[in-house]
């Protein structure tokens, strides 16, 4: 009974650090005021690839590691990056004149899995 407590002991870190539940160093998510304005988020990777996606999955993304520079736009939001190794995303929010909360996603693609950020203005 000891043994096999111990070896369950012994597993469940491994299984616990397989798990990249740190978004790659990427916030979970930012909050843009009603007048919006720009914030730079770092990560601990950069992104070779950006999209802005709604609710329902629609947006835009960037055309990846063909270019220097990442820079996407999609409905009220804006992400720049300076090149695809670079770890800080530059987001612009358009000013939010509709008095609704709005929200957006951003998914950062990292060694083919993606750091999700959801992206709030009031």
């Amino acid at each position: 009974m000891k043994r096999k407590i111990l070896i369950a002991f012994l597993f469940i870190p491994l299984l616990l650090a397989s798990c990249d539940g740190d978004n790659f160093g990427y916030p979970s998510k930012m909050t843009f005021e009603r007048e919006g304005g720009t914030k730079i988020c770092s990560g601990a990777y950069g992104c070779y690839s950006v999209e802005i996606l709604n609710y329902n999955g629609i947006g835009a993304t960037s055309k990846g590691k063909a270019m220097d520079s990442i820079k996407v736009t999609y409905d009220w939001l804006t992400v720049k990056s300076k090149n695809y190794n670079d770890t800080q995303l530059e987001m612009i929010a358009a000013p939010n004149h509709t008095g609704k909360k709005r929200t957006l996603y951003v998914d950062g693609m990292v060694d083919d899995n993606s750091a999700e950020i959801k992206v709030v203005q009031y």
